[in-house]
């Protein structure tokens, strides 16, 4: 398997698929996501000014001495903090993680969950307040100062899931494309917070809006943007 195509092919495992459709789903999948948090983490940034000028300083210090590598993005950890906030902010779903019952399950407390069944799993926990004090609030260092706790430095980065967060699933079924998505996020950001200045327009942030179960950016959100001198080359 060496790419999508064989991987489709594999998994048929000799079954009819519609090649074009599900390339074009995996497609829809991946690029709809990461243009959602991009535009979400952008949009709060500029709800937030105060977040620029360090973000900008932690870009030319970790991409100024390492340069464009892999380890280099790892070492962004205010953005990864604020693209997690961003991200538990914007969720677009209030449950994540569907599932169809293969067989009749009784819970520890009783509760019977019959075969066929499809059940989901709340987010509520990425709003509980007994792992993240002011939930409502929008606090891009709250992960960072997160792993600064001992014995927490890699679990609350972006990429890795739990159960107090969601967004990625959890478990062996989690995304297997987030760690290509926060590099290619962080990319992007790098390049769109030195190249250019953003604001918000004078009526404010738009607020998202709810498809069914689902939270969207809102399509008519606005921001406001000028080209500015770049401390570094990228």
């Amino acid at each position: 398997m060496a790419d999508t195509i064989g991987w489709l092919d594999e998994a048929a495992k000799g079954r009819p698929y519609d090649i074009a459709m599900l390339q074009l789903t995996l497609s829809f999948a991946a690029i709809h996501t990461t243009t959602e948090l991009v535009s979400g983490t952008l949009l709060d940034l500029c709800s937030n000014p105060e977040y620029f000028s360090p973000l900008r300083d932690e870009i030319c210090t970790v991409l100024g001495e390492k340069g464009w590598k892999k380890t280099s993005l790892y070492e962004l950890k205010l953005m990864d903090s604020i693209m997690k906030e961003s991200q538990r902010h914007h969720f677009g779903d209030i449950a994540a993680m569907s599932r169809i019952a293969e067989k009749r399950i009784t819970l520890s407390d009783g509760t019977v969950i019959p075969k066929g069944a499809m059940t989901m799993v709340s987010i509520e926990r990425m709003h509980d307040t007994s792992f993240f004090p002011e939930p409502e609030a929008y606090k891009g260092r709250r992960f960072l100062e997160m792993r600064q706790q001992p014995g927490n430095e890699n679990r609350w980065q972006f990429v890795i899931t739990s159960p107090e967060h969601l967004a990625f699933g959890h478990g062996k079924h989690a995304c297997p494309g987030r760690f290509f998505a926060a590099n290619e996020i962080k990319v992007a950001l790098c390049h769109m917070l030195m190249k250019y200045e953003w604001k918000l327009p004078d009526q404010g942030p738009a607020e998202d809006v709810m498809f069914g179960q689902e939270a969207e950016i809102n399509p008519n959100a606005k921001v406001v943007f000028r080209k500015r001198t770049e401390e570094i080359q990228l």
